[in-house]
């Protein structure tokens, strides 16, 4: 749904912190929304638990949705929110365990 210039628009569940909420509200800045925050869940998967019972959208990484137990109760809505990058860290003693290390293979 886009959001008319300095009007409400619906229900928003966003994370009570961290990188996933800052590009929402700046998303929201950026359209003139005025979100309506219904809750500030501390986990994505509470998030999108609490998006499945209806209480609003939700905003979260797609790799959290596309591993989410309830992902098949959501339906992926586009926004054009800026793109996070992922990090991913790994003891140095555990580069050869096979999982790892071909995980590790895939980095660009």
């Amino acid at each position: 749904m886009k959001a008319r210039e300095g009007t409400v628009d619906e229900a928003y569940v966003v994370p009570a912190r961290g990188l996933v909420r800052e590009a929402a509200f700046r998303w929201f800045r950026s359209t003139a929304t005025k979100p309506v925050i219904a809750a500030e869940p501390d986990g994505h998967e509470a998030l999108l638990a609490l998006v499945a019972l209806g209480c609003g959208t939700g905003v979260v990484p797609r790799l959290v949705l596309e591993s989410s137990a309830v992902r098949d109760r959501l339906v992926e809505v586009p926004a054009a929110l800026e793109t996070l990058t992922i990090g991913l860290c790994v003891r140095r003693a555990d580069l050869p365990r096979p999982l790892i290390a071909a995980l590790w293979d895939l980095r660009p």
